[in-house]
């Protein structure tokens, strides 16, 4: 299968959880067989890692339109250059990108991580974005993941969506 990760900075991980998230993905499904593209802000490495194609696209520098931008970027480019079997976006904030690959035929997942909402660094504009985005979430992609028991249960409460929750792991 043909498969793309958009909506982290990029791998190989770097900085956080759905970088870490998307770089275990995508080079174990890559060792499977499958063909992987990661989209990526950062020109790290070479344009493969570890089996994965990466894509590098610009971005907007700023802390509250880097990842938007790039995703609306990396979504754009994947809706004109390429065709995938399956897209997995990250960050619930991204929800808005997941109708666009959706009504060209691939089916979308969406990994809307924690309640980024609630969480302090953000401004009253951005908690509001995360909260509509939330929303957008429960329709707009083919599948909703979450990564922990207390997510799948706030969207299956609050909007009625069941998720497939997906605990992350750690190498032992």
């Amino acid at each position: 299968m043909r498969f793309a990760i958009l909506g982290t900075r990029g791998i190989p991980a770097h900085y956080g959880g759905f970088e870490t998230f998307a770089e275990e993905l995508s080079t174990r499904l890559a060792s499977r067989g499958h063909s992987v593209t990661v989209y990526c802000r950062e020109r790290y490495s070479p344009p493969t890692y570890r089996g994965v194609r990466l894509k590098y696209l610009p971005t907007i520098r700023h802390k509250y339109f880097d990842t938007l931008a790039h995703t609306c970027f990396s979504t754009l480019h994947l809706a004109l250059t390429s065709r995938f079997d399956a897209v997995l976006y990250c960050n619930a904030a991204n929800a808005v990108f997941t109708w666009i690959p959706r009504v060209l035929g691939m089916l979308v997942a969406l990994n809307v991580d924690g309640l980024e909402r609630n969480r302090k660094k953000w401004n009253a504009l951005a908690k509001t974005w995360y909260r509509i985005s939330e929303r957008l979430a429960t329709w707009m992609p083919n599948a909703v993941v979450t990564d922990a028991q207390s997510i799948a249960t706030h969207y299956r409460e609050e909007y009625g969506r069941a998720s497939e929750m997906i605990p992350y792991g750690a190498e032992v």
